[in-house]
């Protein structure tokens, strides 16, 4: 089957506050064919194809994950909400029955209280050993 280039939305707050819930919006473009319909002039089943799996990442962490099965919409949509503690990178990852995956990506600025960004660095103490030098 060729492959089709479908279409993703991903709708995130540029900006938030520390510890604010926000709400995430997502849509795919696919046509998530179940597989139980015939063609009306052979009388073949059309082949299944759906997207199975949606994987939400922040900042390389899974935080949200989905299996989705044939009786999910057309082009799906798909609304959730998170907690911000820090800036990072929000990545929805959708996978189809063929094992092949779309992305889309958005930034998200977390502030403090002041207005100044919250970057996911986190300096450490120095360990035992190097204050020995």
């Amino acid at each position: 089957m060729a492959r089709k280039n479908y279409r993703r939305r991903l709708k995130a707050p540029l900006t938030a506050k520390k510890g604010e819930v926000i709400t995430i919006k997502t849509m795919a473009e696919h046509t998530m064919e179940p597989g139980v319909r015939r063609d009306p002039k052979t009388g073949l089943i059309y082949p299944r194809f759906i997207i199975d799996s949606v994987i939400v990442r922040y900042n390389g962490k899974q935080i949200f994950r989905s299996r989705w099965y044939s009786g999910v919409s057309e082009n799906p949509y798909m609304s959730f909400k998170i907690k911000v503690e820090e800036s990072g990178l929000l990545e929805i990852e959708w996978i189809d029955d063929y094992k092949q995956s779309t992305f889309k990506r958005s930034v998200i600025n977390v502030l403090d209280n002041n207005g100044n960004e919250i970057f996911p660095i986190r300096l450490s103490e120095p360990s035992q050993s190097e204050n020995l030098q």
